[in-house]
């Protein structure tokens, strides 16, 4: 790493990213260009233009196209594969939304040793790989990661099982009562166990009996009966249906 990339600010490696992406998308860049890539006054654009000219990784005159020099084009390429590589891991491998990927990456470039990024880079590569067989894990941490986010506007149930919005441990449903499955709350070998038997994201059970001390609890789940314990029907968060 050079010492002037050292030296610049994250800021400026983003005038220089857009430098490189705008020249990529129509063959030139502009002050205004980087302006709406940036989403900043035409100002601000000049004022950074200055320092980086200053340093000698573009080439600009007023009211002219922006060139990056040698040693700009080579920042600029660092910083805009540092992107790429995070964005496909937060995007493939997260599954997180193209534009928060793009704003997160954008944010995160800047910060993270070489080291890191190489990792991010060939644990990403070793994923998307189309000749390896697709790891199961990686939909396990998708469905978990999404469970998690539909649950993140629950309050917590102070031990009465009652949530927000009608969400509910299914120990808490009446026999005859239906339900649909938002979460398991638990991780490891009882979460696979449970998710073995049927209990999955957005699938419909229906409470057939409740022995008098509350366990074991007869469900009915894809058309199979079946028992759990009480603190395993605990861990299964619902929501009624009619």
């Amino acid at each position: 790493m050079s010492k002037i990339m050292k030296k610049m600010s994250p800021s400026l490696e983003d005038y220089l990213e857009a430098i490189l992406i705008s020249q990529e998308g129509s063959g030139v860049a502009r002050v205004k260009d980087l302006a709406n890539l940036l989403k900043v006054k035409a100002s601000s654009v000049i004022e950074a233009l200055g320092k980086l000219k200053e340093r000698n990784l573009i080439i600009h005159e007023p009211y002219g196209y922006i060139e990056l020099t040698r040693e700009g084009a080579e920042i600029a390429d660092r910083i805009y594969s540092i992107h790429k590589v995070l964005k496909a891991f937060l995007g493939d491998v997260l599954g997180i939304d193209e534009e928060t990927a793009e704003n997160d990456a954008c944010r995160i470039e800047h910060h993270l040793s070489k080291t890191s990024i190489e990792r991010i880079s060939k644990f990403t590569a070793f994923v998307n790989d189309p000749t390896r067989f697709k790891p199961e894990w990686l939909e396990e941490l998708r469905r978990f990661t999404e469970e998690e986010e539909d649950m993140s506007n629950l309050d917590d149930n102070n031990g009465t099982g009652d949530t927000l919005e009608g969400y509910i441990s299914l120990d808490r449903l009446k026999p005859g009562e239906k339900g649909r499955i938002v979460r398991i709350n638990e991780t490891g070998a009882l979460k696979k166990k449970l998710m073995g038997m049927g209990f999955i994201k957005d699938e419909i059970v229906t409470v057939r009996k409740i022995a008098p001390l509350g366990s074991p609890v007869d469900i009915e789940v894809k058309s199979s009966h079946i028992s759990l314990r009480k603190e395993e029907a605990e861990k299964i968060i619902v929501e009624r249906v009619a």
